[in-house]
């Protein structure tokens, strides 16, 4: 299959990290299982996903992977580039409901209603009994809102995973079960919030890729300093030996990926 076939192939990229805007925070544990993975493969397996921002990057997808490069103390990464959206996705968290409500209610940057507000609402919450919940941020500056947002940490559960699902997929709650539905960012809030000092919390953000590029195990070797530029001939180069050697597939259906 010819390259231009495949244009995701043609997004890939090799950047300097400090290129790179991040807009949400991290997950310690996801992070040092990232980080331990890339050291022992000696490969970045998957792209870093981001969007052109001015004269920089705006990263979309992979910010445990940035992180990781950036602490193996690399200065380049892998990305691909895509358009910058509209609007970013959102992912839902699936939490247990027992103390949930109460939890919401005892946050001080935050007000919690039975009715939606008209502005600056953070989370909706669902439960199993079909009970819906809005947390509202007191203070309606975008920074401050954010601040707010962060401290809905306060109501998972300590040390447990969180268990993201799609919105869009219609996820039935079992008993004992609620769902938080947080709101949407535009880029442009994101790269805001970044100016202002802030992150997101980890897992909020979602962002659809179209044709997503997977497993490309590029070596580390390539990523540790250099000319950006060299660096990107050298990425054109393993592209197309790839290609030569038919180890680049297309699936065009949906993909179930075990991480």
């Amino acid at each position: 299959m010819a390259r231009s076939a495949i244009p995701a192939l043609d997004a890939l990229r090799i950047v300097e990290l400090s290129c790179l805007i991040l807009h949400e925070d991290h997950d310690p544990a996801r992070l040092a299982r990232v980080r331990d993975g890339i050291r022992e493969e000696a490969v970045q397996r998957n792209p870093v996903i981001v969007a052109p921002y001015g004269s920089r990057y705006l990263v979309l997808d992979g910010a445990h992977r940035m992180r990781a490069l950036t602490e193996l103390g690399l200065r380049l990464a892998l990305v691909q580039t895509i358009d910058l959206p509209d609007r970013a996705e959102s992912w839902g968290h699936l939490l247990p409901a027992q103390n949930l409500e109460d939890a919401l209610r005892g946050l001080p940057d935050v007000v919690v209603s039975t009715e939606r507000p008209h502005e600056n609402c953070l989370v909706e919450a669902r439960f199993h009994d079909g009970r819906l919940l809005y947390a509202q941020a007191k203070e309606v500056a975008l920074v401050a809102s954010v601040r707010a947002l962060k401290s809905l940490g306060g109501v998972y559960p300590k040390g447990g995973v969180v268990r993201r699902v799609d919105p869009e997929a219609g996820a039935e709650l079992a008993a004992g079960e609620a769902l938080l539905l947080y709101r949407r960012f535009s880029p442009h809030e994101l790269a805001e919030v970044v100016d202002g000092g802030e992150v997101l919390p980890a897992g909020i953000t979602r962002f659809p890729v179209p044709e997503r590029v997977l497993n490309v195990r590029y070596p580390l070797a390539l990523l540790e300093d250099g000319d950006p530029a060299v660096r990107d001939a050298e990425l054109k180069r393993f592209v197309e030996e790839s290609l030569e050697g038919n180890r680049v597939r297309y699936y065009a259906e949906p993909v179930v990926l075990f991480e």
